[in-house]
């Protein structure tokens, strides 16, 4: 192909570009990736049990401070269809060596708690033991050097760590578990919840739909979702979409500058060379199509190369012991979005070259030096 024969007539310069596409892809993947993850792990932090919908604050931007009145659960539990309600509180503290401890409280039965699985230690909800007790993730619990029977301070109060757990969702993983009331006092929410978790008496797909509206409706200041759904009740995830776009259309627009460089100087250097073709019969629309097939194949290159950038440096991220709890979702969607950009970034830099390449006369070209 004509195209590759050019880029690689130009090795160092070609390959510059290449690298610099394939960074500006990196970064979208990193982004995408990880909003996906953090999406994708709130959803199945409540997804594992066996609750059906899920009740939090309506217009709250994040789950973190979703607070609703805790006696709301009772109120819920009273209605028809409804067979349990499990109140959750989620919070977050600095505690030594770590800027930010997550925890999660809620009672026993609670459908959170099918999420996850002891390693070591007791249920926290075992019968024996005080109120001053914990599990801890078995992430945390490698990053504070935590067994069982130790003790973890939190907002000034020492909790014994009861159990280690483990499970498939590293944000529930890089935290800790603790009793709802327990959890109420450490986050400074007494007598509020930032959700509760709902069990219906039986439910078929259809009559979900209603069931959300009956409740939406009984209960205003409520916004009700079933539990898969759970992060599309908040604007944090959909405003981090909308950073996704525009951070992918400004990397386009920066690594096309860098194409744009590579693509202009090739041009004037082959102004003899297109002003022969174009004597010897190509059309400007030959001419446009081999510039613009010479940009795509540098994005279609870089691309690659970015992706492979993004996923290894999102892994990286994930072995910070401060930030555990990313993970990134990577998939179909996310490669081609970044091969999107990669390709937009060579045809975006390719504009002026093209246009200037198609304006070359062949007496031009040969008075070019």
């Amino acid at each position: 192909m004509l195209a590759l024969e050019n880029i690689y007539r130009r090795k160092a310069r070609s390959l510059l570009t290449i690298v610099g596409i394939g960074v500006g892809v990196a970064a979208v993947v990193a982004m995408v990736s990880t909003a996906r993850g953090m999406r994708s792990q709130f959803n199945a932090f409540l997804a594992g049990g066996n609750a059906h919908l899920v009740a939090s604050k309506k217009a709250a931007a994040d789950p973190f401070i979703s607070y609703l009145p805790d006696g709301l659960a009772g109120e819920l539990q009273e209605v028809e269809s409804v067979s349990a309600v499990h109140p959750v509180v989620l919070g977050a503290v600095q505690i030594p060596g770590q800027p930010l401890f997550f925890f999660f409280g809620t009672t026993a039965g609670s459908p959170l708690l099918a999420q996850l699985r002891t390693i070591a230690g007791r249920d926290l909800f075992d019968a024996t033991g005080g109120e001053r007790r914990l599990c801890l993730g078995r992430r945390m619990a490698r990053i504070l050097d935590k067994e069982v029977g130790d003790s973890l301070e939190l907002d000034g109060e020492d909790f014994e760590v009861t159990g280690l757990f483990e499970t498939s969702v590293p944000l529930l993983e890089s935290g800790g578990l603790l009793a709802f009331e327990a959890a109420q006092e450490v986050a400074g929410l007494e007598g509020k919840m930032s959700m509760a978790l709902i069990q219906l008496d039986s439910v078929d797909r259809g009559a979900l739909d209603g069931i959300e509206k009956a409740l939406e409706e009984a209960f205003p200041e409520v916004e009700v979702t079933r539990v898969a759904e759970f992060a599309n009740a908040f604007d944090e995830f959909d405003l981090t979409d909308d950073a996704v776009r525009v951070f992918s259309l400004l990397a386009m627009l920066i690594g096309g500058i860098g194409v744009m460089n590579t693509m202009l100087t090739s041009v004037f250097e082959r102004t003899r060379e297109i002003g022969i073709l174009r004597a010897l019969g190509w059309s400007k629309g030959m001419i446009l199509r081999q510039i613009l097939a010479e940009a795509a194949a540098l994005g279609l290159l870089g691309g690659p190369l970015g992706i492979a950038l993004g996923i290894g440096g999102v892994e990286l991220i994930s072995l910070n012991e401060n930030l555990a709890w990313v993970s990134g979702e990577y998939g179909l969607a996310v490669f081609l979005q970044a091969m999107a950009v990669a390709v937009g970034m060579g045809l975006l830099g390719a504009t002026w070259p093209t246009l200037r390449a198609v304006g070359i006369t062949p007496i031009q070209a040969l008075r070019y030096e």
